[in-house]
C-alpha cells in the first residue's frame, strides 16, 4: 500500500477534527481574500480621486479572518496530535514485532530517530502540504474568474501563481525525497552513536577511548551537516524562483490593470 495512503486510513478515525481543521482553513482563505477584495478596491478608488467610503462589513472581515485563522490553526493542530497517537501506536507495534526478541533488542538510537521523525515529517504532511494545496487548488477557478472578468489579458498574472503554487512545490518535494534517505539514515546513525558512547560512558572511560567516540560523532554529524547543506541550496533556490516569480506576478498585474480603466466608485 502506498504510504500516504496507509497513513490516511491510520487517521480515518481522527475525519472529524481533521475535516473541521480544514473547512475553518478555507473559511480563513474565503475571509482573507474578501477583505483584500474590499480594501483594494477602496484603495483604487481613492487613488482614482473617487469617494472614499470604507465599507461597513470591512473590519468585520478583519476580525473574522483572524478568529478562523486562530481556530483553524488550534483544531488543526488538535486533528493533527491526536492522529499521530495513534500513529506511534502502530509504528511501534510493528516495530517491536519485527524486531528480533521484540523492541527491547532496538538500539535506543534507532527507536529515538523513528519516534521524533515521525512526528517532525508527519505534522508537516497535513498543517504545510494537504491544508495549502487545497486551498490553492480552491483558489484557483476563483481567481481566474476575477482575472477574466476584469480583463482578458489579466489571465496571464495566473501563470507566476501556478509556478509558486504547483511546480516549485513539487521541484521541491522531488529535491527532499532524494535527500531524505540520506539525511534520514545520517539523523538516525548520529542519534545512535551519541547514545551509545553516553549508555557506555563507564567503558568508554575505562579504555581511554573518548578520541575514537569523539571522532565517530563528529563524522556523523559532519554526514547529517553535508545533506541537510544540500537540501537547504536547493531550497535557496527555489525560494529565489519563488520571489522572483511572486514579483513578476505583481508587476504583471500592476500592468495589465491599466488595461481595464478606472476602478468605478464604491
Amino acid at each position: 500500500m502506498n504510504p500516504i495512503l496507509r497513513i490516511a486510513t491510520l487517521w480515518g478515525r481522527h475525519a472529524l477534527w481533521l475535516g473541521a481543521a480544514v473547512l475553518l482553513a478555507l473559511a480563513a482563505l474565503a475571509a482573507s481574500l474578501a477583505l483584500m477584495g474590499f480594501s483594494a478596491r477602496t484603495l483604487a478608488a481613492a487613488l482614482f480621486g473617487f469617494t472614499l467610503a470604507v465599507p461597513l462589513a470591512l473590519p468585520f472581515i478583519g476580525i473574522a479572518r483572524v478568529v478562523l485563522r486562530y481556530l483553524g490553526r488550534v483544531a488543526g493542530h488538535e486533528a493533527i496530535f491526536r492522529a499521530l497517537a495513534d500513529l506511534r501506536v502502530w509504528m511501534f507495534s510493528g516495530l517491536a514485532a519485527s524486531a528480533a526478541g521484540g523492541l527491547g533488542y532496538r538500539r535506543a538510537g534507532d527507536a529515538l530517530a523513528r519516534l521524533v521523525n515521525d512526528v517532525d515529517m508527519l505534522d508537516g504532511l497535513f498543517l504545510r502540504i494537504f491544508v495549502p494545496g487545497l486551498s490553492a487548488l480552491l483558489l484557483l477557478p476563483w481567481l481566474g474568474w476575477v482575472l477574466w472578468r476584469e480583463h482578458g489579458l489579466a489571465l496571464a498574472a495566473l501563470l507566476p501563481f501556478l509556478v509558486i503554487a504547483f511546480y516549485l512545490p513539487v521541484r521541491a518535494a522531488q529535491a527532499a525525497r532524494r535527500n531524505a534517505a540520506r539525511a534520514g539514515l545520517a539523523m538516525s546513525a548520529l542519534r545512535s552513536t551519541a547514545l551509545d558512547a553516553l549508555h557506555g560512558l563507564r567503558e568508554v572511560k575505562i579504555f581511554e577511548a573518548e578520541g575514537r567516540m569523539l571522532a565517530a560523532v563528529q563524522a556523523r554529524e559532519a554526514a547529517l551537516l553535508a545533506a541537510q547543506r544540500d537540501l537547504l541550496v536547493h531550497t535557496s533556490g527555489l525560494n529565489a524562483q519563488a520571489y522572483i516569480a511572486a514579483q513578476a506576478g505583481i508587476l504583471a498585474a500592476i500592468l495589465l490593470g491599466f488595461l481595464g480603466g478606472p476602478v468605478p466608485a464604491l
